[in-house]
């Protein structure tokens, strides 16, 4: 999700090595809660507003990596692109998996009762 924005920008460039490890860090962290929340509930609101909770330090780390890394002429254009960008993809991550899911859990259709 942010990796994959930040290779997309022009900004990869400036970037150091720590702050795409730490962007890789935050999307397996927000992932993690997307397959632990989809199995509780449905309502993807919910799920994002966890996740964006319980991954919030890793984004206040990250956002201050950007700011290092990019300087005040660059980071807060990238981090409001990145900010716009969070909530469609999580929501698309979370369509991926429970459609993952739910192509890997057998049919019951058929089966005696």
């Amino acid at each position: 999700m942010i990796l994959a924005a930040l290779f997309l920008s022009a900004a990869v460039q400036q970037v150091t090595p720590e702050t795409m490890q730490l962007a890789q860090t935050h999307d397996r962290c927000m992932t993690t809660f997307a397959v632990r929340l989809s199995k509780e509930t449905t309502d993807d609101e919910a799920i994002f507003e966890q996740a964006q909770a319980g991954c919030a330090e890793l984004e206040q780390a990250l956002d201050a990596r950007l700011d290092a890394d990019l300087g005040p002429d660059h980071a807060p254009a990238l981090k409001a692109q990145l900010e716009v960008a969070a909530k469609p993809n999580f929501l698309a991550m979370l369509d991926r998996i429970r459609r993952d899911r739910a192509a890997r859990e057998p049919s019951f259709e058929g089966e005696a009762q």
